[in-house]
């Protein structure tokens, strides 16, 4: 058995528990775990959330005036990729190089190139164009929702095996394995903003795995929260049997300081019949309207940042 974040570490996540071999680790890690830090680690690079392994991922944003692309590492924002003309002349020869580079030395490294590989003679020459800013971007994320759901479901599950680990054998939770494996069967996990505000305090941006035993409807319930941003249910099981009422299980973590945040023992989460977990039908804007306020609470976390506005569309069915 191999060490699993619970919470991937490329968003913060720290919980890692002893709960798979290692080949289903590293298949794990490379599908869902990796969807998760494609999908979520530009947050993580905003909040400047140091990870386990490696370092702070920039991402790309791009200009909104001038539609070049930067890089941003959650401090500042350079250039993503330099940009070479190059003119030619009738016999084949260049006449003209136009290179806008990131930094001097990256220029310097790009003409010399050009030098070798053209034969180009002469110094030329150079300036520089800064921007004081502000700069405006746009930053759009195409979620994958089915890989999003596994991973999700994964946390969920991962999560109910650490903390009662007697159920990992239980028959009750076959279809959530069967859907972390291999994608196939319904979607047992959904963006959900209409049962979850608990799951939030806006305040912090919090990492969040709630579970919930409803032993007359023979449900497992896994509330799942991503920095208080993106929230989720998920039918573990509802093939549930047991003799005595389970009490709720709760992990709560602050990403950005790595502390746990302790709650209300006595809280007892909502109790949602299974077409309330798979399918919570949200107005779209109300969705909007609860990513605007976790996005204004990330916003207290950061400096010389504006988070303005978001945009949401629903995909197609086929989709």
């Amino acid at each position: 058995m191999t060490a699993e974040h619970i919470i991937p570490q490329s968003i913060g996540g720290r919980l890692k528990p002893r709960l798979y071999c290692k080949d289903c680790n590293s298949a794990f890690g490379t599908v869902l775990d990796k969807e998760i830090s494609d999908q979520f680690g530009h947050i993580a690079t905003t909040l400047q959330i140091r990870r386990e392994r490696g370092t702070v991922q920039p991402f790309t944003v791009q200009d909104i005036e001038t539609k070049t692309e930067l890089l941003f590492d959650g401090r500042q924002l350079k250039r993503k990729d330099p940009i070479i003309n190059l003119k030619f002349g009738p016999d084949g020869s260049v006449t003209s190089v136009d290179v806008t580079a990131r930094t001097e030395s990256d220029l310097n490294r790009i003409m010399q190139g050009l030098r070798t590989r053209y034969g180009l003679t002469g110094n030329g020459r150079k300036f520089q164009d800064p921007h004081s800013g502000p700069t405006d971007t746009t930053h759009t994320r195409l979620f994958n929702t089915a890989l999003i759901g596994r991973a999700v479901t994964k946390m969920g599950y991962g999560f109910l095996c650490y903390k009662l680990p007697t159920l990992t054998l239980s028959s009750a939770l076959d279809e959530a394995r069967h859907y972390i494996q291999t994608g196939q069967g319904r979607d047992l996990a959904c963006v959900n903003f209409l049962d979850t505000r608990f799951m939030v305090d806006n305040v912090r941006p919090l990492h969040k795995i709630h579970i919930t035993f409803d032993r007359a409807a023979h449900l497992i319930v896994g509330f799942v929260s991503i920095f208080g941003i993106f929230r989720y249910t998920v039918l573990l099981s509802k093939e549930y049997r047991a003799e005595l009422e389970l009490a709720d299980v709760d992990y709560t973590y602050n990403p950005v300081t790595q502390r746990l945040v302790e709650g209300n023992a006595n809280f007892i989460a909502p109790r949602l019949r299974e077409d309330k977990i798979l399918s919570p039908r949200e107005p779209l804007d109300m969705a909007r309207r609860e990513l605007i306020a976790a996005l204004r609470v990330l916003e207290s976390y950061v400096s010389n940042q504006v988070l303005l506005d978001i945009e949401l569309q629903k995909s197609q069915p086929s989709n």
